[in-house]
Order: structure tokens, then sequence, then C-alpha cells
């Protein structure tokens, strides 16, 4: 539970942005925006919020509960010194995709006399203590998420077809690169990296680690020019799009390894 410190001069903020996708973190998209808006929000009520008191979760799904991410833990910590009355957000979703935490939540800074202030409701202070206020925050972040359950559904069967087209659907595939025309081919140098991966950690037991140390020693980049960890080792090796290498022929020379083979 949230326990806050009485306080006889707590009316100063604190803010929370959340970005979900690597994407967003790497391009800064909507971090500037929401930080920028917030500030203005603040100076326009005449609630001091310092810069420094703006929380940035970056790469964070808001599937998880606030309360245990990262920086949702120091938000909880900074709010229970007593220092802050107002707590601000963009969106509900910023803080909430799941009622229930945020239903929990809301009951916790009620007790601890701690204002939600969410911009794109008007910038208003709801009043969760009341039953409207409350019902009001239910019916929002229900309505929110169902609509990303739909969008969910929807995206996995645009998925499906386009697996079943040859399609791309993600932002890259690492073994395939993808031609003029939108179809996907083999890169057969980072099919070797594949073919070895299975080979050293299905055949001979090697640890993810150690073919990722081995990777970065022999010079093989990520799709997008990283570092191999045991992590990205896992989840490229046992990506199912790769079964679909066997529709392509051999190229020249495939086969001088123990470790090349066809999925």
């Amino acid at each position: 539970m949230l326990t806050s410190k009485n306080s006889e001069n707590r009316d100063k903020a604190i803010a929370y942005i959340r970005v979900s996708s690597q994407r967003q973190v790497d391009e800064g998209v909507s971090l500037d925006a929401q930080k920028r808006r917030i500030l203005d929000y603040a100076r326009f009520r005449g609630i001091p919020l310092d810069e420094s008191d703006i929380l940035i979760e970056k790469g964070v799904s808001g599937g998880i509960p606030l309360w245990e991410r990262p920086v949702g833990r120091r938000l909880k910590r900074m709010l229970a010194s007593g220092q802050y009355q107002h707590l601000m957000a963009i969106k509900i979703d910023r803080l909430f995709r799941v009622t229930s935490d945020m239903l929990n939540t809301i009951d916790e800074l009620n007790a601890a006399g701690i204002d939600l202030h969410v911009v794109d409701m008007g910038g208003q202070a709801i009043d969760t203590t009341t039953a409207v206020g409350r019902l009001f925050l239910t019916i929002v972040a229900a309505m929110a998420e169902m609509e990303r359950g739909l969008i969910s559904e929807r995206t996995q069967e645009s998925m499906d077809q386009l697996k079943a087209m040859n399609k791309k659907f993600t932002q890259s595939i690492y073994g395939w690169d993808e031609t003029e025309f939108g179809d996907l081919t083999p890169n057969w140098n980072e099919q070797h990296a594949i073919d070895y991966m299975v080979w050293q950690i299905d055949k001979n037991g090697m640890s993810a680690t150690a073919v990722a140390r081995q990777l970065n020693r022999e010079g093989f980049k990520g799709k997008r020019g990283g570092k191999w960890s045991a992590g990205s080792v896992i989840k490229v090796k046992d990506n199912p799009f790769h079964e679909r290498r066997r529709r392509f022929p051999n190229p020249t020379g495939w086969g001088n390894k123990p470790w090349h083979r066809w999925l």
C-alpha cells in the first residue's frame, strides 16, 4: 500500500510519462510532446512542477501494473515521501492499461490524499473519492481495454494473412530481407548465423550466452547493427518464420559448414 507522510507544504506535483515501444524510445516519439504539455498544464494551474520531477518510463508495457514497473516503483517511493499532492499524466493509459490496476492504485492515492490529474481529460483533478468519479474512470479504462483487445485481434488476423503470403509483417526479421515488392527472401549471411545458433545450442548443448559471445567475436551484428545477447539469440533461433526457408533453393556453396542445414 502507498502510505504518504503528512507534510504541511506539499502542494507540488510529480508527473509520469511512458513510451512503450523501443522505436518510440529510440526516436524520442511523444516524450518531448508529453513533457511540454504537462509543464504547460502545471503552469496554467499554478501547481509547482519541477522538470526533475517528471519521471520517464521507457520501453515498458502498460500491461505491467504501475507499481511493478522500474520507474513506477520510484514514483511510488517519491509519492510516499509526503512531498507531493498531485500526480499528473497525459492520458490514463500512460499510467494504467488494466482496469483492476487502476482502481487499486486510485484507492491508494485517495488514502494518501494525492490528486490525480489527467491532462487529456481537460486537465481536471478527478475526484476519485466519489462514486461518480470512480465510475467515470472505470468506464474510460474499460473502454480503452476493450479497444486494445479489438486492435490486438485485428492485428493478429493481419499478421496471419501476411505470413501465409510470405509478406513482411514486422519492422525486420533477422535472416530475411525485403524485396521491392514487399516479399521476404533469405539473407544467407544471416541464415548462416541462425544455423550456427541452432547447431551449437540444440545439437551441442552450448549456452545461448556462449553463442552470443561467439557471434560478437566473429563480427556478426543484429538486424539493426547491435550486439548479440542470450535473449536475442533465443528469440532469433526459435522464430517459426524460418521454416519458410525451405521454399528457397540453396545458394551456391551452401553446406560447407557442419551447421548448414535445411529447416
